[in-house]
């Protein structure tokens, strides 16, 4: 996969997500929490991403020859520390595609500012704890979300 992209998410990109997203609904509910319906609906997900956007937010794709293998977003930045979030399709799995994946997003992040990363991890996800561990994060306590139990990671940016 030596033509996996970083890509910002745009406008253009919402016919080709919601496909992406509609082809790997069963195997993202397995791992992580489900979409909200709009996703379910290609003009409103396609608002949605406009809103995205025009807002600024870190939104990426993961592309491998121009076609959506996975996303990876940066949210809740605060105090120059962002919140990752990433999904993989199934089809990727197990390929490297997300710790890749996470190295380009950390080095996006650098160019942008920031000085931290943290993330969260479904207990039952040891494959998504592994991705995070390549990358340099380490464990830094434990959270419930929406009645997960999840292990809390971080990464320092500045320590490199």
């Amino acid at each position: 996969m030596a033509d996996l992209s970083l890509e910002r998410l745009s406008i253009a990109d919402a016919p080709a997500l919601f496909l992406f997203e509609k082809h790997n609904k069963a195997w993202f509910e397995a791992h992580v929490g489900p979409r909200p319906d709009i996703y379910w609906d290609l003009f409103r997900l396609t608002e949605l991403v406009q809103e995205q956007v025009e807002a600024g937010e870190l939104m990426f794709l993961l592309k491998d020859r121009g076609r959506i293998v996975g996303r990876v977003n940066l949210t809740g930045v605060e105090a120059r520390v962002a919140q990752l979030g990433y999904r993989i399709g199934q089809e990727q799995a197990g390929r490297g595609t997300a710790s890749r994946g996470v190295a380009l997003l950390i080095d996006e992040a650098r160019r942008l500012g920031l000085w931290a990363i943290e993330a969260r991890v479904k207990l039952d996800n040891p494959a998504s704890m592994r991705v995070l561990e390549k990358n340099g994060f380490h464990v830094t306590g434990s959270d419930v979300i929406a009645e997960f139990e999840c292990k809390t990671f971080r990464r320092d940016l500045d320590l490199d």
